[in-house]
């Protein structure tokens, strides 16, 4: 069953940037897509602007915290700051994590084959494919 080759979710693009130039490594989300694990890959939809995946990096974990832990462990490294996360995480006691590296933004957009919707997507083998071919 694993032809799961990564997980993506939408991100507005002022927070896509931090990741492009501000070198943030974790992401923080409401959905948990957790039939990912480390070496797959954590791919960036830009929600707003492009409208399209952007870049991709490698999995370093995928895990739910509390969003008081996700602040402690990860406060320098998270894609949004500490204020973002806590009006984010109100009344859910846990949150979706998404440690990555090796970071890489693509040439050009990648239109996706299907909308990728708030909860994100898990990316299947013939779409990862896609992406590769058409990012440079």
């Amino acid at each position: 069953m694993k032809d799961i080759k990564g997980v993506t979710h939408p991100i507005p693009t002022e927070y896509a940037e931090r990741i492009y130039n501000n070198e943030k490594t974790v992401f923080v989300g409401k959905s948990h897509l957790g039939r990912v694990e480390k070496g797959d890959k954590f791919i960036i939809y830009e929600s707003h602007g492009a409208k399209a995946y952007t870049g991709w990096a490698d999995i370093v974990s995928i895990q739910k915290m509390k969003p008081a832990a996700i602040t402690r462990k990860y406060k320098n490294q998270l894609m949004i700051t500490a204020e973002e996360l806590k009006e984010y995480a109100k009344n859910k006691p846990e949150m979706n994590v998404i440690e990555f590296e090796n970071f890489q933004k693509f040439k050009k957009p990648v239109v996706p084959e299907r909308f990728v919707t708030v909860a994100g997507k898990y990316i299947y083998e013939n779409e990862f494919k896609m992406i590769e071919k058409n990012k440079n």
